[in-house]
């Protein structure tokens, strides 16, 4: 039995996304294969001091609760202060060097900066590759919420939802960009799994209420952009050299009562099956085509 509960617990687990959570990530692609790639992630200042809150409690807790008798304690009390944890931030570059390792072979950590604007607070870090053949980019930004079950749970890998990439150098230069297969593969529910009822306990209209406020504000993007000019491409959305593969704001789910509510009850399991449900909504950009293909040259002088 699938209750409306257990929908809104899928979208905080498998998808890890909320109300004040952002994120974009565009790679730049160069004619001869190598490029960068630029990660924003911003959280909203407000939740972010409570979650600064809820760390410095833990690690207070932690620390009272080591043992060692009294005198101990006044001797080791300057060394006690040396070994107080660090202050809380979503910048934190030995993680940012850390997750270089899961986009592919051959990428790194280049910089990275803490980003304060609108009410918001993150980081933008830089990538580099020297071949866009080895990156794989995971198009669900869960991962990336500090605490999320996606980065260290038992199910990590099941949220794992990468774009990859094959290039050819010539004049023009190809590049095709592969979506995940799970959603174009993925089987329709048997009639039985479709008809079964769903739990009345939470009425469905408060807790859409509830749901309507956790995503509001949500969005999150992807794009690949070419050093060049694009000369022939089967792309959705291209604005000059950008591609943009998904762009999804919630906002405008929200303002569509009746689709909001259709969007929930399919409990979504995927950025991938979110794409598909949002499709044809105004605003929402989704590219669903399985590969992208991008001929491009340098521009000429």
């Amino acid at each position: 039995m699938t209750s409306f509960p257990r929908i809104l617990l899928i979208f905080v687990i498998l998808l890890t996304l909320s109300a004040c959570f952002q994120a974009e990530t565009v790679v730049k692609v160069k004619t001869d294969g190598s490029g960068v790639i630029e990660d924003t992630v911003l959280i909203k200042k407000d939740f972010l001091d409570q979650m600064k809150m809820m760390v410095e409690g833990m690690a207070e807790g932690i620390a009272g609760a080591l043992p060692g008798d009294e005198t101990q304690g006044k001797s080791e009390q300057s060394a006690g202060a040396q070994d107080k944890p660090k202050e809380f931030s979503l910048f934190d570059e030995a993680k940012l060097k850390e997750a270089a390792k899961q986009m592919g072979e051959g990428v790194t950590y280049v910089e990275g900066s803490k980003v304060v604007a609108g009410g918001y607070e993150g980081y933008k870090a830089v990538y580099a590759f020297r071949d866009i053949n080895t990156v794989r980019i995971n198009q669900n930004p869960g991962e990336k919420v500090p605490g999320s079950p996606q980065q260290d749970g038992p199910d990590a890998t099941k949220t794992k939802e990468y774009i990859t990439f094959s290039f050819t150098k010539g004049k023009p230069a190809e590049l095709i960009i592969k979506s995940p297969a799970s959603a174009f593969d993925k089987k329709p529910e048997s009639p039985e799994v479709a008809k079964q009822p769903q739990d009345s306990a939470t009425p469905p209209d408060a807790l859409l209420t509830q749901m309507t406020a956790f995503f509001q504000g949500m969005k999150f993007g992807m794009a690949v952009v070419v050093d060049g000019e694009i000369l022939e491409t089967n792309a959705t959305y291209r604005d000059g050299s950008r591609i943009d593969l998904l762009e999804l704001d919630f906002g405008k789910l929200i303002e569509n009562p009746e689709k909001f509510r259709k969007f929930s009850e399919s409990k979504p399991k995927s950025v991938e099956e979110a794409k598909l449900l949002m499709q044809d909504l105004p605003g929402i950009k989704v590219d669903l085509n399985k590969e992208i293909r991008v001929k491009f040259d340098r521009k000429k002088p």
